[in-house]
């Protein structure tokens, strides 16, 4: 009994033990998941999005913290515009202009700090925002963006301290009566140094700028000297070429003598082009050009500035004689008789011109000269001593003319009147022969020339 006994107390008492415990468990469960709960719903809270930007942040020293995305990108435009109104004066010799950094170039924005600003505490999970959050309380402060605008900081800089340089002068030349080059000497200047500048102005703190830059002028050198003109200077006469017209023939003896006195003086540089075009300009009767004989479709047939192709064909024949490479050139439709075939030169504005390349290392100088009946080219440069130069042409071909009779009512039966003589075509090819000391040592072929023939037109009698 008595054992039976001790059993049955010790079952009770384990009993009610578990209960306590599993009770008092449930207690500590239940107050867990309240703590939980109460940091859930605490985190929720802390972490809700207000559409305020974190408390805490600002942008290079701006405080934003707790306003809006519209409140803070005023607060920073203001800002923006403070910085752009901030002057500096430039120090240069006697002179202190004063700018303002926004008419500088400077350009600054607060729009990537914003974006940054609005998404601290906003992006990644629940404690992530909260951690972000938390530490944007000690401070976080972002920056704006700056640069510089180099061609508005040259062109403002080069504006106003212009005044203040003395260029450099070029070396330069005029033509003497005797058709050579009467040189003057280049003359060093002192200009601001702008490039100085530049690099000291992009180098500033925008927040806290000096009030003052020191400016310093430089040598600036001419990019023509005396010695390079000695160099390139004209020695005297290259070539020369003379072809002969009909003074009779007023409107296109008139045209002849404006293009030739367009061409002369002209002077072109080392490795420039001789561009017939270029020099005349073009034929208009504004210029004084008149109708005249032209050209067109294998027919002469009037036109304004007839006879100018008489002045090209002799610069041409100049051309040639100096040894100037052609870049360009056109023979005429039909044979003309000014010059021989082969060469002649054709020219209209604007496309079809006469180029020549000047590869002679030194500058050129064209005169022209008009008499009563003929006109005149001259080349004067660096001559070559011991220098000959020839052209040789051969007809290849000829190509007989047709001959068409058109009927004429108002001629008698069997009369007939010549109203068109007939001229063959001609197919030529033309060769420039260099000479050093009377020996050849170049024969160089040139574009051929093809001239079509010109038919006899015979008006006969029904």
């Amino acid at each position: 009994m008595k054992g039976s006994y001790n059993r049955s107390s010790s079952n009770k008492s384990r009993t009610g033990f578990n209960f306590k415990k599993i009770k008092k468990y449930y207690i500590h469960l239940a107050i867990i998941f309240s703590l939980i709960v109460f940091a859930g719903l605490s985190a929720l809270v802390y972490t809700w999005d207000n559409q305020l930007i974190t408390n805490g942040v600002t942008i290079s020293g701006v405080n934003i913290g707790n306003m809006t995305q519209d409140q803070a990108k005023e607060t920073m435009d203001k800002e923006i515009q403070r910085l752009m109104d901030q002057t500096l004066k430039l120090s240069i010799d006697q002179h202190s202009p004063d700018f303002r950094l926004g008419d500088l170039g400077l350009l600054v924005s607060a729009d990537s700090a914003l974006n940054d600003a609005y998404d601290i505490s906003r992006n990644g999970s629940i404690l992530n925002k909260i951690i972000n959050k938390i530490s944007a309380t000690k401070g976080i402060d972002l920056s704006l963006s700056h640069d510089w605008n180099d061609e508005t900081l040259l062109q403002e800089l080069n504006k106003n301290l212009e005044s203040l340089n003395n260029p450099a002068v070029d070396a330069s030349f005029k033509i003497s009566p005797q058709n050579t080059m009467i040189i003057t000497k280049e003359q060093i200047g002192q200009v601001v140094d702008v490039e100085d500048l530049m690099t000291q102005i992009k180098g500033i703190d925008i927040y806290d700028p000096p009030s003052e830059i020191q400016g310093h002028y430089k040598d600036q050198f001419p990019q023509v000297t005396a010695a390079q003109l000695e160099d390139q200077k004209i020695t005297g006469l290259l070539a020369s070429y003379t072809t002969r017209f009909d003074p009779t023939q007023t409107a296109r003896s008139g045209n002849v003598r404006l293009a030739a006195n367009a061409l002369d003086k002209a002077v072109i540089k080392p490795g420039d082009t001789l561009s017939f075009n270029k020099i005349v300009g073009e034929r208009t009767v504004e210029a004084g050009y008149k109708d005249a004989y032209v050209i067109v479709n294998g027919q002469f047939v009037p036109g304004l500035a007839g006879g100018i192709c008489q002045v090209s064909s002799t610069l041409y024949n100049t051309g040639l004689l100096a040894n100037l490479p052609v870049t360009q050139r056109s023979n005429h439709d039909l044979a003309i008789s000014y010059v021989p075939l082969g060469q002649d030169a054709t020219v209209a504005f604007p496309d079809l011109d006469l180029k020549f390349l000047n590869n002679t290392e030194g500058y050129l100088l064209l005169r022209s000269k008009v008499s009563n009946n003929s006109v005149t080219i001259e080349l004067y440069g660096k001559v070559v001593p011991g220098q000959e130069v020839s052209i040789s042409n051969t007809t290849e071909s000829v190509i007989p003319f047709e001959v068409k009779n058109l009927v004429d009512e108002t001629l008698a039966h069997g009369e007939s009147i010549v109203k068109q003589e007939g001229q063959p075509g001609y197919l030529v090819k033309s060769s420039r022969i260099v000479k050093m000391n009377g020996t050849v040592v170049k024969t160089e072929p040139l574009k051929q020339s093809r001239y079509i023939p010109l038919p006899k037109i015979v008006a006969v009698g029904a």
